[in-house]
């Protein structure tokens, strides 16, 4: 009778433990506490990952929270970031949320749900089996509506979220502060889908691949760039500001990587700019503070604070996915606010014309396509 009653207890317990492990979220800091959620037990969480130098992920952050403050007993949201805590910290403090804000434990979380675009959201309930998943934008209150329905029991903030010591965060994930004006290494850690530009006081911090970065130094989108014996390997760029090579950061870039430049004209879609009686807004329609990022983009909207009409092309070459071009002289690097929308192209065009005088046409032409090459030695 003994050995069967202990039988029904291990097994009891092999059944209750795989539970408690998948329930439980690991971090190295708990950052800030929620200001808006009733009670540190709720049914369902959600996981808002995000980082400093993401423009959309403080799109979506507002939107959480105006999500949380109406629903603060049906969900909590942990807005979780895989970045030094340091970082975390500072940014919270130039732009607060009423969010809870904690740092994930040596990225476990991010792996765990393959997490490779930004912002991104996962709700968990209390046996920490994922519920939802997608775009924060997409998460709208019948969703939670439906889901808090089928999931009614509970557990503790504590519970489902343990912090452990980060031996990383003081170390290997510690900001790197550049001596020289550029430097630049190969990036051995998680390869990037997209470019990453961190802008801080003093300097730009840029991560992502070549072919990327040389883009990003031309203001161009990345299909005008062509590699020719340069493989497209992961790089890590510092650039300080107020130097020679962050006036001009392509030739800093040549020099650094060894490579030469030369132009030739190709054929196909892009989008034309037309500016004949330009109306740009001046540089005090937006302000965002200072270190600040300079771009919020949502799923239907681009916005920029204090940014070049070159900037602003740039930008929305990657949101459309195609070359995007201008037919005037203007000078395209003097700085201006902007308020667009872009998935709508009759009305990111309305818009255009008759907020900035920009007229845009979709059309097959001639642009510019640049090579890339290693220097020939004498």
């Amino acid at each position: 009778m003994r050995n069967t009653k202990n039988r029904s207890l291990v097994l009891l317990m092999c059944l209750f433990i795989p539970t408690l492990l998948l329930a439980q979220i690991n971090v190295s800091e708990k950052v800030q506490l929620s200001k808006t959620a009733s009670s540190s037990e709720h049914a369902l969480y959600f996981i808002d990952f995000w980082a400093t130098w993401c423009g959309p992920c403080v799109y979506a952050s507002e939107y959480l929270s105006v999500l949380q403050k109406q629903y603060p007993d049906q969900f909590y949201v942990v807005s979780l970031s895989e970045e030094n805590v340091d970082k975390v910290k500072r940014f919270v403090k130039n732009r607060p949320t009423e969010l809870a804000v904690f740092v994930d434990y040596n990225g476990e979380t991010f792996k765990k749900y393959s997490i490779r675009s930004l912002p991104y959201g996962v709700v968990l309930n209390a046996k920490g089996k994922v519920v939802w998943r997608g775009s924060p934008a997409d998460f709208k209150p019948h969703d939670l509506k439906r889901i808090a329905k089928q999931n009614r029991n509970k557990i503790a903030l504590d519970e489902l979220f343990v912090v452990l010591e980060d031996v990383n965060q003081n170390n290997e994930n510690q900001d790197y502060i550049p001596t020289k004006d550029f430097e630049f290494m190969k990036w051995e850690g998680e390869s990037f889908e997209t470019l990453q530009v961190d802008e801080k006081q003093d300097y730009i911090d840029i991560k992502g691949g070549l072919q990327d970065i040389l883009a990003y130094a031309l203001k161009v989108h990345t299909s005008q760039i062509e590699l020719q014996s340069s493989s497209d390997s992961q790089y890590h760029v510092f650039v300080k500001k107020n130097t020679v090579e962050y006036t001009n950061i392509l030739s800093a870039i040549l020099n650094a990587f060894n490579l030469q430049m030369t132009q030739r004209k190709v054929n196909g879609p892009v989008l034309s700019l037309t500016i004949n009686h330009p109306t740009f807004w001046d540089t005090h329609q937006i302000d965002w503070g200072k270190n600040a990022p300079h771009y919020l983009i949502d799923d239907l909207q681009l916005q920029g604070d204090n940014v070049s009409l070159a900037d602003i092309m740039y930008q929305l070459g990657i949101l459309l996915e195609l070359p995007v071009v201008s037919q005037s002289t203007i000078d395209a690097s003097t700085r201006h606010d902007w308020q667009m929308h872009y998935k709508f192209f009759e009305l990111m065009q309305s818009e255009l014309l008759d907020t900035y005088g920009i007229q845009a046409e979709k059309k097959n032409m001639p642009f510019d396509s640049y090579i890339f090459d290693k220097k020939k030695t004498p």
